[in-house]
């Protein structure tokens, strides 16, 4: 089936929600020194706002993994207000957040202020976490979801390269604000984008408005076949069922306790663990501490060339995702982490700069081939579609508990510590999938 320009733009579109929660995991990264007052700062206030937060080191933690927090209750709510209000509804609703949070962020005056900010920002983040991949493997052709279902992972490094490019420019106690006001302004114009584009056919036809379905599929496939349209439409309905069932969906706690459901929750839930817990976040949230001590003048440079390379290599690998067992990407992306998390520890402790940007280049490199986008498609290839959006919002909640782990860690233990025990946990996780997942 042909791909039509409109499907494209409202992939591109719903997106932006993921190139969100990219954007801001990742903007305080950069501009940490600049926002929380160097021991000299010559600054003067910018509009009565003062050039520059003080924070130990423990309050800047704080304020970077209380985005993790508002994210777990977001995944929690996304749930029941994609059922109940449909996804683009839902998306509408989240870009309200974004707007909220950015401006508040922006005009911070303290610390209370900006982690507030920052929890706004992750219950937005949290649901687009949630509703963003749903709603593209509801739109995409039935065989091509596998490459659309890269597109979260791939806006995600988009948000994550864009805020890093900013701050390279933007990273001074004068200019800091502008990085949190351009996540507002991009969530103005999600919201208004959002209202022109078609609805779920799936969630449609799981409410039982069929016409209203058929005339989405219309839009997005470009097609005055209405055969291939009603052939779509029953396609989706086994994996929907019949209306009256369709009305009562499989909730978060039922999915993660019900025996039927036992293996797909371990399943989604320990991939999505897993990918926070080989360390991804320590390089995304504090990438330029870590290489700071051996590389005090590239460090940040280093870092957009690694976002930059995430975003490559996450988007040439998703031409492979369709064709190639994700179990083997799964694998091979963990036995690399691993590897390379090692070392980066070794060059951190034995003080080889090059060692370090290298491992550092390739341990987010093999993030991308695999860990990265896969575990956001599983619950739509492994799950009912009944159990999928309690399968997503179980999978994001743990997700979420690892990214608060990593954020708020990472500042605390020492670096080489940290980074041995992401490789013990990556070659942990390769085996269990090794024996524990069947191929797919």
């Amino acid at each position: 089936m042909a791909i039509e320009p409109y499907l494209l733009y409202t992939v591109a579109i719903i997106s932006l929600g993921t190139f969100q929660f990219g954007y801001n995991m990742a903007e305080l990264n950069e501009p940490r020194d600049a926002m929380s007052c160097p021991s000299i700062n010559t600054a003067t206030p910018v509009d009565g706002l003062p050039p520059c937060i003080p924070m130990a080191s423990w309050e800047f933690g704080l304020v970077t993994s209380i985005f993790a927090v508002g994210g777990l209750f977001g995944a929690l709510a996304s749930q029941p207000m994609g059922n109940r209000y449909g996804r683009r509804a839902t998306l509408v609703l989240n870009s309200i957040g974004f707007i909220v949070a950015g401006m508040m962020k922006a005009l911070a005056p303290n610390v209370p202020v900006l982690a507030l900010g920052r929890f706004i920002s992750g219950l937005s983040s949290g649901a687009a976490a949630v509703v963003v991949p749903l709603y593209v493997n509801e739109i995409a052709p039935p065989d091509a979801k596998g490459k659309f279902g890269a597109f979260t992972q791939i806006s995600i490094n988009i948000g994550i390269l864009t805020t890093q490019i900013l701050g390279l420019f933007l990273s001074k106690p004068q200019y800091w604000r502008l990085i949190l006001v351009v996540g507002a302004g991009i969530g103005i114009l999600q919201g208004v984008l959002l209202l022109g584009v078609p609805e779920s056919p799936k969630y449609l036809v799981s409410i039982g408005n069929r016409n209203a379905a058929r005339n989405s599929l219309a839009r997005l496939r470009g097609s005055a076949n209405s055969g291939m349209i009603e052939d779509e439409i029953r396609e989706e309905e086994p994996l929907t069922g019949a209306v009256a069932e369709n009305t009562s969906k499989v909730t978060t706690w039922e999915f993660v306790t019900r025996k039927e459901h036992r293996k797909g929750a371990l399943i989604v839930c320990g991939l999505m663990f897993a990918q926070q817990l080989l360390g991804i976040n320590a390089v995304i949230f504090h990438g330029v501490s870590v290489l700071k001590t051996l590389l005090p003048d590239a460090a940040g440079y280093i870092n957009v060339v690694i976002s930059a390379a995430n975003l490559v290599i996450t988007s040439v690998a998703s031409m492979f995702f369709d064709k190639v067992s994700h179990k083997f990407l799964l694998i091979a992306s963990m036995l690399g982490m691993a590897t390379f998390s090692w070392l980066l520890a070794a060059g951190i402790a034995y003080g080889v700069a090059m060692l370090s940007a290298i491992a550092c280049f390739m341990f987010v490199s093999s993030f991308s081939i695999g860990l990265g986008p896969l575990p956001w498609m599983v619950a739509s290839k492994t799950v009912s579609y009944r159990a999928v959006d309690g399968a997503q919002s179980a999978g994001l909640v743990v997700n979420w508990i690892g990214t608060f782990i990593v954020a708020f860690a990472v500042p605390i233990l020492p670096t080489v510590v940290s980074f041995v025990g992401f490789g013990v946990i990556g070659f942990i996780s390769a085996a269990t999938v090794w024996y524990g997942v069947e191929a797919y």
